[in-house]
């Protein structure tokens, strides 16, 4: 075989590390992992840059840091090389084939145990070897023995395995309890299938550019240009697909923290009202009567195993701001899906310029589901809530935009997977601008009752005894004046 005709096979196993190393890379995205780094060609120059391991260094195509990059801080460091072949795809590794990276992964196990000590090693530390080729069977049964220390199965290829270490046979049998091998993966150009699928999970539209523009991403980190720092993190990940850590959260929630405050007498009543919905609720109320303090405490009151989001309409008056509309599919929907995401209930959202409404609530309802099944695997009768409080001024904003409707519309009318409840919060004489289907249940929150206030009062005085009476009296026409548009 020529010189030339091996340069596409080469040209292939760099593919296929690049393709293979970029679909790691959409762990590092919120909710996925604790997966904070990942290194491409060497390890991470932030293990340790007083004493740096050089053992083993070549090997490792692929470092995945978990916690932390430091070798002291990290939670788990997986070193992986990678190895692949087009034209001999379907013969097996044997175990000659493994030598150069037995004995460079064992020779940086010993550097590691000259650090710590084995218990601590053996904890946070893997080597891996990962190829489209299978593994002998052989091979994979004397190294399974080697790892549970079981007798051999294969003598003698026992015995080649902890030569090819060159370590005493004491760490060599601790050695091979961290090295793992894997045969048959997809090759080049399922990788390439694979990235594409796994990306268009995280996006709401159809990017045929966003697999591109991360694959280069790794291709960059593997030059000299990038030799000192092949770090790979997840804001280089995110703006590979054209997003920031601000598009992930577009609208927080701007509410305090009311779960504190003393409950609502319909509180209860309206509690188990929602979970037992199969339609939306819409609580109802005049300005100032508490609907946002309830919604906040609703989201607190959730059953075990099950889960709620609240979503912030209002955003403390900022929602008419050009740079801070709530009222969007793109701005709504993607903020909820990423708090469920950063729960690790879901694929995160990652907004794009093109996607259309449609596909949001697509890509949103698909989460929905991920989240609600995932609740479900671990107690069957949970529920994910949705509340989204102050919805009648997400639809005077789109209606300010000269838009046809927020998402508000969108969401209250469209069926939801089994397991999902749906509240929204508005102002009693705006509620027919919600769109609600006749099915929903409307709620009235009542205004305080003559109980409640006196509570609320001497709650009041007690935790601001410095507060005059007439300064409390007018905070709190100030504040229920604040909600009026």
């Amino acid at each position: 075989m020529s010189g030339h005709e091996l340069v596409r096979p080469s040209r292939d196993g760099d593919q296929f590390h690049y393709h293979w190393a970029a679909r790691q890379c959409l762990k590092l995205l919120p909710g996925q992992t604790d997966l904070v780094a990942i290194t491409i060609e060497g390890a991470s120059a932030k293990e340790d840059e007083s004493d740096e391991i050089e053992a083993g260094e070549q090997l490792i195509d692929v470092g995945l840091y978990f916690g932390a990059e430091s070798l002291h801080k990290a939670r788990l460091i997986r070193y992986i090389q990678l190895k692949h072949s087009t034209r001999a795809a379907n013969e097996p590794w044997t175990a000659s084939g493994l030598k150069k990276t037995i004995k460079g992964f064992a020779e940086r196990y010993v550097q590691l145990v000259e650090r710590f000590n084995d218990a601590d090693v053996i904890q946070r530390f893997r080597f891996e070897f990962i190829t489209n080729r299978p593994i002998e069977t052989k091979v994979r049964e004397a190294l399974a023995d080697l790892a549970s220390g079981n007798a051999a199965q294969h003598p003698n290829l026992h015995k080649v395995l902890i030569e090819y270490a060159g370590i005493d046979k004491t760490q060599a049998a601790q050695f091979f309890k961290l090295f793992f091998t894997k045969g048959g993966e997809g090759a080049l150009w399922e990788q390439r299938h694979l990235l594409a699928y796994d990306i268009s999970a995280y996006l709401p539209d159809a990017d045929y550019d966003a697999p591109i523009q991360l694959k280069d991403l790794i291709t960059r980190k593997a030059t000299t240009e990038f030799e000192s720092d092949p770090s790979i993190h997840r804001h280089d990940v995110l703006r590979a697909l054209k997003a920031s850590e601000e598009q992930l959260q577009p609208a927080p929630c701007l509410i305090s923290d009311q779960a504190g405050t003393l409950p609502r007498e319909q509180e209860q009543e309206i509690l188990q009202a929602l979970l037992a919905a199969e339609h939306p609720i819409v609580i109802h109320a005049d300005g100032g009567v508490g609907k946002s303090v309830l919604a906040a405490r609703l989201v607190a009151s959730m059953p075990i195993g099950s889960e709620a989001v609240l979503y912030d309409c209002f955003g403390d008056g900022l929602y008419r701001s050009s740079i801070n509309f709530r009222h969007r599919h793109r701005d709504a929907l993607v903020q909820i899906a990423n708090e469920l995401a950063a729960q690790g209930l879901c694929h995160p959202l990652i907004p794009t310029a093109y996607a259309d409404t449609k596909q949001y609530m697509r890509a949103f309802l698909h989460r929905l589901k991920q989240a609600v099944e995932l609740l479900r695997a671990s107690a069957p009768e949970a529920l994910l809530c949705l509340i989204i409080d102050a919805a009648d001024n997400a639809e005077m904003a789109a209606e300010e935009q000269g838009e046809p409707s927020s998402f508000v519309r969108d969401l209250i009318r469209i069926p939801l997977p089994d397991g999902i409840r749906l509240a929204f919060t508005c102002r009693t004489h705006r509620r027919s601008r919600l769109g609600a289907s006749p099915e929903a249940h409307e709620i009235e929150l009542r205004p305080f009752s003559e109980n409640e206030s006196h509570t609320i009062f001497v709650d009041s005085i007690l935790q601001r005894p410095v507060m005059t009476l007439q300064n409390l009296l007018f905070s709190a026409v100030r504040t229920r004046a604040s909600r009026h548009w």
